[in-house]
């Protein structure tokens, strides 16, 4: 009986090869020569294979040893193919298997040593409390309450690479890059998937606490982007709310609205995604808007006269605390404050996939130093993400990248 068992896994995991194998070469159908997709195919299959961190050398010494090494070197950061054709080919077939609630964009610091990894600097990083050596990215994945993938990545480029002529030729920065009048790197990402992608159009969810939130409400607002963003209890909103009419046109911190309707909230409960234990909470929201937007002939005191956009808050609270422990600003209106806050629960979903899956892909792991390099080992590894993540053994909650790989229609 063993033996028998023994001999199904070996079938499984050939089975399952096979069809990784496959998914690579369809989402690298892009790549314009035979070659480049052959070594993008050992890429990948090193990022799924290669146990603890994904080196250069790990990767290639499953192919080749040094001449691979060399080979995959230039493959990823030297050679000219794009990886934004690929990126959209795999946000096309993860949209269409995954059907995903929301579009969640993520944060990615890695810590480094030294000053020549492409867009390295001293910053402060708030999850470590202190100020370190890191390089900065964003990611836009495609989630549901089950699953979640990413399928863009942009990488942060401080005023101190931008400007510096000698650390852009260094990094192979292409000219374009940072010249223009910049928006913020989380907002690109969104708004580059959302622009030309032909991707089912769905909310876009993010942590906004640590930045300026009406940059993002008035980037996505001009974009036709529907949004779920959590927010500072400070932000300051003007109150739309008919149960507050003596502060109707004076902007008051988000914290302070939302307790003055925390008796209109209702118990709402939910499965943790990241522990599977039943949890709940006290959720309200309120009618709110941004202040000190162009005013625009309209309909009189209304946020539509002042040019400001029609927003709702969403409070959470835990036990009897008086404080909300989540404030939430979207701008679907008209959807229940449950629905928003089971949209803004897809972070944690996202969470636990980057540290289960991406990590395991070498999402955090590039050794090389130039732009392009870094943007095409993100793609690869988020190819890899993806046969994870389509995999029936994550479907059936076991995610591993060796276990099982997605079938191809």
């Amino acid at each position: 009986m063993s033996r028998l068992n023994a001999l199904r896994g070996d079938v499984r995991r050939e089975a399952a090869g096979d069809a990784a194998a496959e998914f690579s070469r369809r989402m690298l159908m892009s790549l314009p020569r035979r070659d480049q997709r052959e070594r993008g195919e050992w890429y990948v299959s090193g990022l799924l294979s290669v146990p603890g961190r994904k080196s250069m050398r790990s990767i290639a010494s499953l192919v080749g040893g040094s001449a691979a090494e060399q080979r995959l070197q230039h493959f990823i950061s030297k050679s000219s193919w794009d990886w934004e054709p690929v990126r959209k080919a795999l946000a096309s077939h993860i949209d269409r298997v995954l059907v995903p609630q929301a579009w969640v964009v993520k944060p990615m610091v890695v810590l480094k040593t030294g000053d020549h990894t492409v867009g390295v600097e001293e910053s402060f990083v708030s999850q470590l409390g202190k100020v370190v050596n890191n390089q900065r990215s964003y990611s836009v994945w495609l989630a549901n309450e089950q699953r979640s993938a990413p399928v863009n990545w942009r990488l942060v480029l401080p005023q101190s690479w931008v400007e510096d002529e000698a650390r852009r030729r260094r990094g192979e920065i292409p000219e374009e890059i940072g010249r223009s009048r910049r928006r913020p790197c989380a907002l690109e990402a969104a708004l580059e998937v959302a622009a030309g992608w032909g991707l089912r159009r769905r909310p876009v969810v993010m942590d906004t606490r640590e930045y300026d939130a009406s940059a993002f409400v008035r980037g996505f607002t001009h974009a036709d982007v529907p949004f779920v963003l959590r927010i500072d209890g400070s932000t300051p909103l003007v109150p739309q709310d008919v149960a507050l009419p003596r502060h109707r046109e004076q902007p008051l911190p988000a914290r302070q609205l939302i307790e003055g309707v925390k008796r209109s909230s209702r118990a709402v409960g939910w499965v943790d995604p990241n522990s599977s234990v039943a949890r709940s909470a006290l959720v309200t929201g309120t009618k709110v808007a941004l202040p000190h937007l162009p005013a625009a002939p309209a309909r009189p005191d209304s946020a539509e006269s002042r040019g400001e956009p029609p927003l709702q808050l969403v409070g959470v609270w835990s036990g009897s605390t008086r404080r909300p422990r989540e404030l939430w600003l979207s701008n679907m209106t008209e959807v229940p404050p449950a629905v928003l806050l089971r949209l803004g629960l897809l972070t944690e979903r996202v969470d636990r996939d980057f540290s289960e899956v991406s990590n395991r892909v070498g999402a955090m792991d590039f050794e090389g130093r130039t732009f392009g390099g870094w943007h095409r080992h993100m793609t690869l590894s988020s190819v890899a993400h993806g046969i994870v993540a389509l995999s029936p053994s994550c479907r059936q909650g076991q995610e591993s990248p060796r276990e099982g790989y997605p079938r191809t229609a």
